[in-house]
């Protein structure tokens, strides 16, 4: 497994007693600490079944002692939070904070142009890349990926199967926006393509995290952040970064890879990175494990904008990306371009 600088710190939770020694306290204490991280019920009901030690009794055990911890009402003592310390302020009560954002971007250089930076120190080169031949980067050969042309469709537009070689011919009904016209997303951890019943909605999907194989990617992205304030912050992050792409719109995502081997892992990177990054301007509902993530390569057409790839690194390492080197200049690059072909793009752009 590759691990990264943002593993979780030493846990505070107490692993579940054996049966008959008290699991149903522990579920209780769970609930309410999930409850004051800023957890969403059914995060926090997935959060407590992976690790209890018995099944539960009565069967809803776990979605009631949840709903009791969550319920406006509930005031549990002082040992259902950590002994010793303050509860911390709720996730939904934390607010992006421009300022702190703004001391973070200016601890580097602000580069003349980002996309430039970006290109530099890519190691595959963005713009040979269309949205298929992406996922075939991003993705091992015999994995599935689902292609969406709408947030919230409980179908996908498309399954992708990945191979070697691959055939990256992108359908034009997606290169174009899909039939609803509001762009491509993706499924950022691969799936095997069946329905299963999910049970905190109580209902069959094929986009669950029962459908996942591989907890491998998250996504970080804003609505908020100004874009070069938000692209050093994800500069300076020491996370294996895969790939950096915009969403059509103003804002940009980052998929990074965390190779865990349970739910339950993915989730303990994951939960000390959703606070700080959050009042940096980061959408924390958006790290989750079954999270829809723009595709690169595709039109958005009610934005009038593509979806533009401008980092990919299919093997990366655990290190900010500030720290990477430069593989290639762009003004070396039109240098050779220049003297292969003299008259080629007068005006000495590379791309816009």
């Amino acid at each position: 497994m590759k691990h990264n600088t943002f593993s979780a710190p030493p846990s505070q939770d107490q692993p579940c007693p054996q049966s008959g020694a008290g699991v149903h306290p522990w579920i209780m204490g769970t609930a309410n600490r999930c409850r004051v991280r800023g957890m969403r019920e059914a995060d926090a009901i997935s959060f407590i079944s992976e690790r209890m030690t018995r099944p539960p009794s009565p069967r809803n055990e776990v979605e009631q002692a949840v709903r009791k911890a969550y319920s406006s009402n509930y005031s549990g003592s002082a040992t259902h939070v950590w002994k010793g310390t303050k509860a911390p302020v709720r996730l939904m009560d934390i607010k992006f904070d421009p300022e702190k954002l703004k001391a973070k971007a200016q601890k580097i250089s602000k580069p003349a142009s980002w996309r430039h930076w970006l290109w530099e120190r890519s190691p595959k080169r963005p713009e040979t890349q269309n949205a298929w031949s992406f996922l075939a980067n991003v993705f091992h050969p015999g994995e599935k990926v689902f292609v969406f042309d709408e947030m919230e469709s409980p179908s996908p537009v498309a399954t992708v199967n990945i191979s070697a070689p691959m055939d990256c011919r992108v359908p034009e009904m997606l290169a174009s926006g899909g039939r609803r016209g509001r762009g491509i997303w993706y499924l950022c951890n691969p799936v095997d393509g069946e329905w299963h019943h999910n049970p905190r909605e109580d209902k069959m999907s094929c986009r669950s995290e029962e459908s996942i194989t591989r907890f491998r990617h998250a996504v970080l992205e804003s609505d908020q952040a100004p874009p070069d304030l938000w692209l050093a912050f994800l500069a300076q992050l020491p996370i294996c970064t895969v790939a950096i792409y915009t969403s059509g719109g103003r804002s940009v995502h980052c998929l990074f890879r965390l190779d865990a081997r349970s739910k339950a892992e993915w989730d303990s990177f994951i939960l000390p990175l959703k606070r700080p990054a959050k009042a940096l301007g980061a959408d924390a509902n958006c790290l989750s494990a079954v999270r829809l993530t723009r595709l690169p390569g595709c039109w958005r057409p009610e934005k009038n904008g593509f979806q533009y790839l401008l980092y990919l690194n299919p093997n990366p390492p655990s290190r900010p990306l500030v720290e990477l080197p430069v593989l290639r200049t762009r003004a070396e690059l039109l240098k050779r371009w220049r003297i292969l072909c003299p008259r080629w793009n007068p005006e000495r752009q590379a791309f816009l």
